[in-house]
């Protein structure tokens, strides 16, 4: 009988969620829920296409620049560290008065545990706000934080399994409620070889916010308005060949929306009322991801990283970056990404600082 190769049924995996994917409408879709906390967590995660939910398999044991990924991808990588601890810290270069900082640490849970504790802040600040006359009324600033915690435990030593908790805080107006939620992350990692992982990832569960605008327009008869974020469903592998991390990852995000619907009831030819009904619709988004890594001396690592959103044109986004361990001080890695942009805004610069203690 022939025997079927490990990777053979990760990729066989993704395949069949192309192919499902594919009979889907596309989404067309412009900003959503909780959009300015996915531009990822690091440097080096960037620069690798964020197709890092499988973390890596294998490392050139010369190498000091340690490959890692945070359990912001995949909270079963949070197993994964068995002894150190990691800390991180990452700025993103955006440009037009956008900011976008993340602050991590891993701690080992001896002996099949690990923790991850993470933080993100993004926003945009001195938006200049007008009346319809044109008259200024000021500046005002958007915040979007999140705090997430993940846990991870060796099942065996083929098997991670990992839950994650987010909470998730939008500031948009002075005038206007800031909106709290939480959300739920739940990953699987498998070894299936030596050298290869594959990972199925289900983000952003139950996360949501909820807006109401009366005190902003001043209509108190104003209702709340519940926008939830897309439910994320990853499938990626990793592997190890001639040097060289191989990453692929397949994504589907699905949107909800709340639409309100208006109908005219006519009576002998004159109207009476309307009707207004609220529904929820759903469409789906799929991306692909490929990237790879490599060494090129023991203190420095290059990365390549390759996006597209496969429901539209023009949307191929490249990714580079490197890692450079300091030789006078090994435990302290420098981290550099850099990614275009399809939306016609700034390309984006990522520095990262870890330190292993």
């Amino acid at each position: 009988m022939k025997k079927v190769r490990p990777i053979s049924v990760a990729l066989t995996t993704m395949l069949i969620l192309i192919t499902i994917q594919s009979t889907i409408a596309h989404a067309q879709f412009g900003g959503y829920a909780g959009s300015s906390l996915q531009l990822g967590f690091d440097a080096q995660s960037v620069a690798l296409g964020n197709a890092v939910s499988a973390g890596f398999g294998t490392q050139n044991p010369m190498d000091s620049t340690d490959l890692e990924v945070q359990p912001y991808y995949n909270p079963a990588l949070a197993a994964r560290n068995t002894s150190n601890t990691h800390f991180s810290l990452s700025v993103f270069q955006l440009g037009l008065d956008r900011h976008y900082q993340s602050l991590g640490a891993r701690l080992a849970l001896p002996p099949k545990a690990g923790l991850f504790i993470g933080l993100i802040r993004a926003g945009v600040h001195d938006i200049d706000t007008r009346s319809l006359s044109g008259y200024p009324l000021g500046m005002v600033s958007t915040s979007d934080v999140q705090l997430q915690t993940a846990f991870g435990i060796r099942l065996s030593e083929r098997v991670h399994a990992g839950i994650g908790f987010k909470i998730n805080r939008a500031d948009y107006h002075a005038e206007m409620k800031p909106s709290t939620s939480v959300g739920v992350d739940i990953g699987m990692l498998f070894r299936l070889s030596q050298h290869t992982r594959w990972a199925f990832v289900v983000q952003d569960l139950l996360a949501e916010h909820t807006w109401n605008s009366g005190d902003l327009y001043n209509q108190p008869q104003s209702k709340n308005r519940v926008e939830a974020m897309p439910l994320r469903l990853k499938s990626s592998v990793s592997t190890y060949i001639l040097d060289t991390n191989l990453f692929a990852e397949y994504e589907i995000k699905r949107f909800s929306s709340e639409v309100t619907t208006r109908e005219l009831f006519l009576s002998d030819g004159a109207s009476v009322q309307y009707v207004e009904a609220l529904e929820t619709r759903f469409t789906r988004a799929s991306f692909l991801r490929i990237a790879a890594s490599r060494s090129l001396h023991p203190i420095l690592r290059l990365h390549m990283g390759w996006n597209r959103y496969l429901g539209g044109l023009s949307s191929n986004e490249w990714r580079s970056g490197f890692s450079l361990s300091m030789p006078f001080q090994p435990a302290l890695k420098v981290d550099y990404g850099f990614s275009t942009s399809t939306d016609h805004l700034k390309s984006t610069h990522i520095f990262t600082l870890r330190y292993i203690l």
